[in-house]
């Protein structure tokens, strides 16, 4: 399984971090990614075919990460506590923005906020458009429309920093 081998070390660690943008919660994160990647080894083992390892793996953490928000549906706001991704970001910014960005990332619909979490990552519009499953023509203008709903996100929660 060298194969699997190669996929896990090169896509590790940007598919957690993929995860904990999305759920915001390091360890459920983790077993969710260690979820997506026993089914990518059983895939693997039936000897089924995949053509963007990246994508399908990505795409996979998003279902399983809906999946997770389902079954506690009874929260109807996630907090991000991640304290380690805060950390790595906040080299650049104010920590108290990054608090507030990150909060109103969480009152998003789901597919709004992996598309940001996807834009955030560096992917591109080809990658979004197969993991976010909307068409590569759409990817732009989607993104923007996203972008502009965070703002009035942050605007209507946040109105005295405007």
């Amino acid at each position: 399984m060298d194969n699997f081998n190669n996929i896990y070390k090169d896509n590790y660690k940007s598919t957690l971090r993929v995860a904990i943008k999305i759920i915001g919660d390091n360890h459920i994160a983790a077993d969710i990614v260690q979820e997506v990647f026993i089914d990518l080894y059983k895939k693997l083992q039936n000897k089924e075919i995949i053509k963007n390892y990246k994508a399908w793996l990505y795409r996979l953490t998003y279902n399983k990460s809906i999946d997770y928000f389902r079954s506690v549906k009874k929260n109807t706001t996630t907090e991000f506590n991640d304290n380690n991704h805060t950390n790595e970001i906040s080299n650049c910014y104010d920590t108290t923005t990054i608090d507030e960005l990150q909060k109103a990332l969480a009152r998003m619909k789901p597919k709004d906020k992996l598309l940001m979490v996807l834009y955030s990552e560096g992917l591109s519009y080809r990658e979004i458009s197969e993991v976010a499953n909307i068409k590569y023509s759409s990817v732009g203008k989607t993104i923007s429309r996203t972008i502009e709903k965070l703002e009035q996100e942050l605007k209507l929660q946040y109105h005295d920093l405007y």
